[in-house]
């Protein structure tokens, strides 16, 4: 949340750039300016941080024959949902830590079935798809 542009709006007018941007480069307390943010919507940041999130704390990272589903997030999160459109097939994705886990799979169900393991091979995927992991 703190890399999160939303999370600075109380300082846009020291960001001087809009509230959902990244920007460059921020300047340090050494500075006439500290805090003031350069250059937004002239770097990769904005995709970069949605594949972290994405891949990183959500765990969704595909690959040519399916997509792997393995989050780590805070152990004190009981449970969130995700939905995401993954090669024309809709998945609602609903993550359960019973146990406050920060990653570790303990199942996975498919439309019903159980997997071996958190991969899910495209070839399984339906238009719409009910998948339940348990951490």
């Amino acid at each position: 949340m703190e890399n999160a542009p939303a999370a600075q709006n109380d300082r846009a007018e020291t960001r001087r750039l809009e509230p959902y941007c990244y920007g460059q480069f921020t300047e340090g307390s050494a500075s006439e300016h500290p805090g003031r943010s350069h250059v937004h919507w002239l770097t990769g940041t904005a995709s970069t941080m949605m594949v972290g999130c994405v891949e990183g704390i959500l765990g969704l990272r595909p690959d040519l024959e399916g997509i792997t589903i393995a989050p780590s997030i805070p152990k004190d999160w009981d449970c969130l949902e995700i939905e995401k459109d993954f090669r024309g097939k809709h998945l609602c994705i609903h993550i359960e830590n019973p146990d406050h886990r920060e990653s570790g799979i303990e199942k996975l169900i498919v439309n019903g079935s159980a997997l071996e393991s958190n991969y899910i091979p495209a070839a399984l995927l339906q238009e719409d798809n009910e998948i339940l992991l348990t951490l």
